[in-house]
């Protein structure tokens, strides 16, 4: 069997580095702000618990910028199956990159001019960001969900060429007794004749039986290597190895083995293998 090289993850501890400052600062900027524009110290149990207070100004860092990262992800990770979606979480990352941008602008020019209290416009569109946030999330959530049922839904019709179930057979559908034919008699010879004549015809369907397969099989194994090569190509960021590629899709689809198991087989996550199947399926199609 031919050795599967693993690829190689790259080190995430960089990221984390960058985004303790990031986030010290922009939860800061995003509270300031809440403070200035009405947010403040609440008591969300009023009559059951008068003593719990909360501070309502630390929703806003939490909902918009955990939106904005995890849309992000869903972009850039390669999970997203449809261009609608594709597009939906691109564009709603960078709005909501943008307005956590413009929010910070807002609370440090009002803080450097010692504003106390925040323009209305400024109110009003803060106001409404948990809002926002909210609808945005649902409907992410949503049009993720779509697309694994339409993957499954793809997944369960039979593929073309595929020997479905036969009916089963009822009594009615029994086959018509015939008469038997005359016994007719026959000599040695012609008995050694027939049964030389018969095995020549079935070593010569043999061997086409075995060449046919042959060729299928050689056939099934280009096709997994033409749509690895393929997939690897149009990714930019060379994350994926041809070898692997290709075993993975041999293994999914003429062997049948579940993700988790083909994960365990080549190295790599469950979500990576889902990932590598809906990829190469436009190339496996297009073959």
């Amino acid at each position: 069997m031919t050795a599967i090289t693993k690829d190689r993850t790259p080190r995430r501890w960089p990221v984390l580095l960058l985004a303790l400052p990031a986030f010290v600062a922009i939860w800061s900027g995003w509270v300031g702000l809440g403070e200035l524009t009405g947010f403040g110290p609440v008591r969300p149990l009023p009559g059951l618990a008068d003593s719990v207070t909360f501070n309502s100004a630390v929703t806003l860092p939490i909902g918009m910028e955990t939106y904005a990262a995890y849309a992000l992800h869903v972009w850039l990770s390669g999970t997203v199956r449809t261009d609608r979606t594709r597009s939906y979480t691109k564009f709603s990352a960078l709005g909501a990159l943008f307005l956590g941008a413009a929010g910070q602008v807002a609370f440090h020019l009002m803080h450097a001019a010692s504003i106390t209290a925040a323009p209305w416009p400024v109110t009003v569109a803060v106001a409404c960001i948990p809002v926002l946030v909210l609808g945005m999330g649902a409907t992410l959530a949503h049009m993720l969900m779509s697309d694994v049922h339409a993957m499954h839904d793809a997944d369960a019709q039979p593929v073309h060429g595929e020997v479905l179930d036969a009916a089963p057979m009822h009594d009615h559908d029994a086959l018509p007794v015939h008469a038997a034919a005359a016994v007719r008699t026959l000599s040695v010879r012609e008995v050694h004749t027939e049964t030389h004549e018969t095995a020549t015809e079935l070593t010569a369907r043999t061997a086409a039986v075995h060449e046919v397969c042959t060729t299928a099989d050689l056939a099934h194994a280009d096709r997994w290597t033409d749509a690895a090569v393929q997939l690897c190509d149009a990714d930019t960021s060379n994350r994926r190895n041809p070898r692997t590629v290709a075993e993975i899709l041999r293994l999914h689809h003429e062997d049948g083995w579940p993700h988790t198991r083909i994960g365990e087989h080549v190295g790599c996550s469950a979500s990576t293998v889902s990932r590598t199947i809906s990829a190469a399926r436009i190339h496996i199609e297009a073959a």
